[in-house]
């Protein structure tokens, strides 16, 4: 574990890109997406440096969903329209969503487990902890990102959960600039969350 003021240049950087990024999506603009492909590829370095396979795992895939994020939002076409709107959670989606979710959680883990340098989750109860959490959120912004990606207002739920089990998963790991981000990011879901419901109203 680093020193809880140690500071890292590399991870500064993707700290500010992250935060632009949170930035412009409580406000509904589509350049969210093209900050999001620049901060997932920093934390794509970050978390391999930090052996989170799983949180790295999920920055490549955050750099390829923001290009779909992208699209969506700007590019995909509805009649006369440009872009999608906001709009919420259907019943039956729901149910596809927590399917893929318990799916994506027990298959990453299974691969971590096998094909990387890991810590055994059995040696000690900080490489457990480590290992449920990283796989954990990996999970639940996959699926909130996606969320997202498609304007769906119920996103922030999840940013809710994930982001207080970033903050202790990357303060046990001593990564003091991330941490301080996702307080921030715990903040600002739940504004998240009322900004993109009155837009949602709006339409």
């Amino acid at each position: 574990m680093k020193s809880l003021f140690s500071f890292d240049l590399i991870e500064v950087t993707g700290v500010i890109f992250t935060l632009i990024f949170l930035f412009l999506e409580i406000r509904g603009k589509w350049m969210m997406w093209v900050v999001g492909i620049a901060s997932a590829m920093f934390y794509v370095y970050i978390n391999m440096e930090q052996r989170l396979y799983a949180m790295m795992g999920l920055s490549v895939y955050n750099a390829f969903i923001c290009g779909y994020g992208l699209y969506c939002w700007r590019f995909m076409r509805r009649g006369k329209e440009t872009g999608l709107r906001f709009s919420y959670v259907t019943a039956n989606l729901c149910r596809y969503l927590w399917m893929a979710g318990i799916s994506i959680y027990f298959f990453s883990g299974l691969v971590i487990l096998l094909f990387t340098d890991i810590e055994s989750p059995l040696s000690s109860i900080g490489a457990l902890f480590s290992f449920v959490l990283d796989s954990l959120i990996m999970t639940l912004s996959i699926v909130a990102t996606w969320m997202a990606a498609r304007k769906l207002v119920e996103s922030w739920f999840l940013w809710m959960v994930v982001n207080p089990c970033t903050i202790a998963i990357y303060l046990y790991k001593g990564m003091m600039p991330s941490v301080l981000l996702y307080v921030v990011y715990s903040v600002f879901s739940v504004l998240g969350y009322i900004q993109w419901k009155k837009m949602a109203a709006a339409q």
